[in-house]
């Protein structure tokens, strides 16, 4: 199992940015050239506009869907789906805006799948994970943070654009449930360090 083992986390893949870069300039500057085409009258400074202006709208609209995580589930999904490839038991999982995190606490191992490195499913031994707490306030939402390699991951189990009441119904349970990650995380950690 150590073999499959990632050796350094990529929040960033190359191939993301790659598709990033495709749809913020490449797609609006096709639609932008296709359109002109269509209208018979062709000019390349009609081209140049309308492909700064789609581009512009573009990059608007990628930043808030990666913003908000929507886009999330959709790039990730392909990776998810090899999953039972591989010899763990990834049977706890979350899935949060910046990408999936998987556990398997009998084998001592975490999974992750970064919605900015969507393609690649990162294996760590679980004894690589460094602190890791629920941070609940508020006003920033709820959350539980772990340190990678002394990088600090971020999942958010409740994030709104308005205070909210952390001791209501949906406030208590986003904490249950973060709290819930962090005692796994810690029991996949002990798990893998006895293995050691």
């Amino acid at each position: 199992m150590k073999a499959m083992e990632t050796e350094k986390f990529k929040k960033f893949g190359s191939s993301f940015i790659l598709l990033l870069l495709g749809a913020g300039f490449g797609l609006p500057f096709l639609v932008s050239l296709l359109r002109e085409l269509a209208s018979g009258d062709f000019r390349w400074d009609a081209v140049l506009g309308l492909g700064i202006i789609f581009s512009i709208m573009a990059w608007i609209a990628l930043l808030m869907m990666l913003a908000w995580g929507t886009l999330t589930p959709f790039l990730t999904k392909g990776a998810y789906q090899r999953l039972d490839t591989l010899p763990y038991q990834f049977k706890s999982s979350f899935q949060g805006r910046n990408g999936r995190l998987l556990i398997d606490v009998e084998h001592g191992m975490i999974g992750f799948i970064s919605a900015y490195n969507p393609f690649e499913i990162q294996i760590f031994n679980a004894s690589r994970i460094g602190k890791a707490e629920t941070i609940a306030s508020t006003m920033t939402g709820v959350r539980f943070v772990f340190e990678l390699d002394g990088k600090k991951i971020t999942m958010y189990t409740l994030l709104s654009n308005r205070a909210v009441n952390l001791k209501s119904g949906i406030g208590a349970e986003a904490i249950s449930k973060a709290d819930t990650f962090v005692q796994l995380l810690m029991a996949a950690k002990s798990r893998a360090e006895e293995n050691i």
